[in-house]
């Protein structure tokens, strides 16, 4: 009798030990590693660029809600499962914050913007899948290519390359519909009107270091329209008689954006970036 009773304490506790186990094993796996979905990977990392896991190499693989970012010279550019490029400037740093793909398209692709300078290319899915979020609002994307600024106040500024884009905030929005035109938006809720850009954009910092892959600061590899850039950044606003006085620093709203027949845009000539 007293055999068969320590028998079973003795399975009793193997048991016991052996659900323990399991729990610790269970208990050991980390959560991002069941939820890590690739979302797409890096097509050229340049000196330094670093991901959830560490410095990132090219053709490793980025994912939903990881966060990727730069060092001082560092730049990296990556392809979305559904053809969007996304390029990420010297000390920059965002976050894929959601990505939903189904049947070849994302059904939503967000990213946080939350230092620094991206370029973004739309992919084949509907332009309604993309948004951009920034500090000082929300950005998005009919069908787009442009470059994007954050400062370390959370100023933003975005420049169009090809397509339309629509800045939103609590105050209202603003349409991008001009190759080279530039809004500037801050955390308040002020939005600037767009204007052509030029290299004083009023906000403390020169316009080429603001946008690097615009002014050819900062490489890009081809297929990420590594030729584009605008002529304004290639002069300043010095006074009357070319764009006008430059705008106080701030978020002053800038001249009325010219008619599409001709202006003083320097950078369309008047007309718009057909859509590639």
């Amino acid at each position: 009798m007293r055999d068969d009773i320590m028998a079973k304490l003795g399975t009793s506790r193997s048991l016991f030990m052996l659900t323990c186990t399991v729990a610790a094993v269970i208990v050991a796996i980390p959560t991002g590693a069941i939820a890590a979905e690739r979302v797409g990977e890096a097509v050229r990392i340049s000196v330094q660029v670093s991901g959830g896991g560490g410095a990132l190499a090219t053709g490793d693989a980025i994912h939903r809600d990881e966060k990727i970012r730069s060092n001082a010279s560092g730049t990296g550019a990556f392809v979305f499962a559904d053809g969007t490029k996304l390029a990420l400037g010297p000390n920059s740093s965002i976050v894929i914050d959601e990505y939903v793909y189904r049947s070849g398209k994302a059904g939503k692709l967000a990213i946080g913007a939350t230092k620094g300078t991206l370029r973004w290319i739309s992919g084949t899915s509907d332009h309604s899948a993309y948004r951009i979020d920034t500090p000082a609002g929300t950005l998005g994307v009919r069908g787009t290519a442009f470059d994007v600024y954050v400062g370390p106040d959370g100023l933003t500024a975005v420049t169009l390359l090809t397509g339309a884009a629509e800045f939103c905030n609590a105050r209202g929005c603003q349409r991008l519909t001009r190759r080279c035109d530039v809004l500037i938006a801050r955390p308040n809720g002020d939005i600037s009107a767009p204007r052509g850009i030029v290299r004083d954009l009023g906000i403390g910092r020169r316009g080429d270091d603001v946008f690097p892959f615009l002014s050819g600061k900062a490489g890009l590899p081809r297929g990420f329209k590594a030729s584009s850039s605008c002529a304004g950044l290639g002069r300043s606003v010095s006074g009357p008689g070319r764009n006008g006085p430059a705008p106080p620093r701030g978020i002053a709203d800038p001249a009325p954006t010219p008619p599409r027949g001709g202006g003083d845009n320097p950078n369309t000539g008047g007309g718009n970036e057909p859509p590639r």
